[in-house]
């Protein structure tokens, strides 16, 4: 996998859905279009572009870009929006899981290395479900469907 190097401009996040949305403050400069988590440490109503490892439980998506610091409105659960592949030569498949990465933009996704238990319960985090292929490097829609599994309760 080759990441990304930079987040791209995304002018309509929202596809549909929007009804489900929150204000959060910015701990760091976010992108419209960035999947956002809390930190591990947890600081009150307040969200940074997600990375695998680095951040805490997801937030949602943002819709707008928002300054560090300043208020900005998250898009949630049901919401169809665009985000990006962190990578720019693998693909995302239409209908796959898609999880935050460790990429060092923060905010993008990838196809989930969910697992099944034999509960029929995920592993891991789920952030949404792909509307579309995804292209590597590309932007293209998800659903979000926060989802957290047994045995992972961070991003």
């Amino acid at each position: 996998m080759t990441g990304i190097t930079a987040f791209p401009t995304i002018t309509q996040v929202c596809d549909q859905g929007h009804d489900k949305a929150r204000a959060y403050k910015a701990g760091a400069a976010i992108k419209a279009g960035q999947v956002v988590a809390f930190a591990l440490t947890g600081v009150t109503d307040t969200v940074h572009p997600a990375k695998k490892g680095v951040t805490g439980t997801v937030a949602g998506v943002a819709l707008t870009d928002i300054a560090s610091g300043s208020w900005g409105t998250v898009l949630k659960n049901g919401a169809i929006v665009y985000v990006a592949n962190a990578d720019d030569t693998t693909g995302i498949d239409a209908g796959a899981f898609v999880e935050c990465n460790d990429n060092a933009v923060g905010g993008t996704v990838s196809a989930a290395s969910q697992e099944v238990t034999s509960a029929g319960e995920l592993t891991g985090t789920v952030v949404g479900i792909a509307q579309e292929d995804i292209a590597g490097g590309a932007t293209g829609r998800i659903e979000i469907s926060i989802q957290y599994g047994p045995t992972g309760s961070s991003s």
